[in-house]
């Protein structure tokens, strides 16, 4: 019992500021981009617009909320895509999600500063962003590509919006009520010792040793 307190009490660095100031400039550009994407998509969700500046304003401002975003995650591959490379632990994590699903993490292979779920997100929207690029270049100078492919970028940008989206909310999901103390990560910096050693152990020890 007094060891768990003296965990609870203890705190790690999970993510530097920088860190920290790169992922809410991408979350925030993403849930513009998500919100105003809505609306520009489906009239149902033209509300949307309104409340995001008007029509005008949020259409004027997608794609450059567009190019923010995909600096930002730019500037996150730069920086994180050796942490995300897939191991063959992974592939076992992946295999045996049910029970992470279920709560029972001391049933997968044990996880490093970032789990195989949060690797495939990471490579989600590292996908997703080139594919909004370029599909969105396209879309934003319809006159200067032919029409057949500005057509298909429109079918790409829409399908990359529903999985990354999807994976978005799931992400949200997970790093608040779905593991409660990992917002704490990207807020301070900091997590608790005793969430690192029961969510991401090989991490902690790597942590601990240093």
């Amino acid at each position: 019992m007094e060891e768990t307190k003296n965990l609870e009490e203890m705190e790690i660095e999970r993510f530097s500021k920088f860190d920290r100031v790169l992922h809410w400039v991408v979350a925030i550009s993403f849930l513009y981009l998500f919100l105003s994407g809505l609306g520009i998509y489906s009239p149902k969700f033209a509300w949307l617009l309104l409340i995001l500046g008007g029509t005008e304003f949020a259409r004027w401002l997608h794609p450059w909320a567009g190019l923010v975003f995909s600096v930002g995650v730019l500037l996150m591959f730069v920086k994180w895509s050796k942490d995300f490379l897939l191991t063959q632990d992974d592939i076992t994590w992946l295999k045996s999600v049910k029970y992470y699903v279920k709560g029972e993490e001391e049933k997968l292979p044990e996880a490093s500063k970032y789990n195989a779920g949060q690797k495939i997100f990471g490579w989600m929207v590292f996908i997703g962003c080139v594919i909004f690029l370029v599909t969105g270049i396209l879309m934003w100078f319809p006159e200067s590509f032919p029409r057949t492919l500005t057509r298909i970028s429109i079918v790409l940008h829409d399908l990359s919006f529903i999985i990354v989206g999807a994976g978005f909310i799931v992400h949200v999901y997970m790093g608040t009520v779905g593991v409660p103390g990992s917002l704490s990560g990207m807020i301070t910096g900091k997590v608790s010792a005793l969430w690192a050693m029961r969510h991401h152990p090989k991490w902690f020890r790597e942590e601990v040793r240093r």
